[in-house]
């Protein structure tokens, strides 16, 4: 009976985390990033505003958490699992829109892309779980560059510049293909692109450092010593 009370007691505990106001919105914005991927092909126009639901709302998640004391660990991954479900689905929708008539850069960038941004969430997810830190944490072996961009939580001119980056070029990209030549709105995408791919480029030298940092420390523990028993 004991044993039965300790195990219900961790059930409510896990359900209630479950149901933390900002891991509500997190699933609310996965809901968003699915039902957007059911527009394409066609409702490209639908797609996007559903994405940009998603990120807006990411905005108020971590309002959430700290208003109502309800940070946590599940909270962290959704988190990050929605950002990087938003981009994804984004980098997807830019392939399967432009058809037969996506550059080799785009293609390349819609198939490598993704599979970088997971690959470095697992990385950065896994050293923070092990060292007890928050994925935005840099360690003291980081470069300098790396630090001032993860500074405050990327609250700062680099980190924003990534951010903006990371989630607006394939959403820019993708816009252009709807908006009609010569419009307002094509000059406004066709300024900003150019930026949004210096904070993509960024991003991804940012990324290359967490994932090679992360195998680099996977390797020195299979070449230490091992302890015989």
């Amino acid at each position: 009976r004991r044993r039965q009370g300790r195990m219900s007691t961790a059930v409510r505990t896990k359900t209630k985390v479950l149901f933390f106001v900002p891991n509500l919105i997190g699933y609310l914005r996965l809901g968003f990033a699915l039902s957007a991927a059911l527009c394409l092909p066609n409702e490209v126009r639908c797609f996007i505003i559903l994405i940009l639901l998603s990120i807006i709302t990411d905005f108020f998640d971590g309002i959430a958490a700290r208003k109502l004391d309800q940070c946590s660990r599940f909270g962290e991954l959704l988190d990050i699992i929605a950002d990087n479900a938003c981009r994804s689905l984004t980098w997807m929708a830019l392939f399967v829109v432009s058809g037969d008539k996506i550059s080799s850069l785009d293609a390349a960038l819609c198939l490598v892309v993704p599979t970088i941004e997971w690959v470095a969430m697992m990385a950065g997810q896994l050293e923070a779980f092990d060292k007890g830190t928050h994925w935005k944490t840099t360690t003291d072996d980081a470069p300098w560059l790396l630090k001032k961009i993860f500074e405050n939580g990327f609250k700062n001119p680099l980190g924003g510049l990534i951010i903006v980056g990371i989630f607006g070029l394939p959403l820019v990209k993708l816009a252009r293909l709807v908006v009609e030549d010569g419009s307002p709105f094509a000059t406004v995408l066709d300024v900003s692109t150019p930026v949004m791919y210096i904070g993509r480029f960024m991003g991804l030298w940012a990324e290359y450092w967490v994932i090679s940092s992360f195998f680099s420390k996977v390797l020195d523990m299979d070449v230490q010593p091992t302890k015989k028993s």
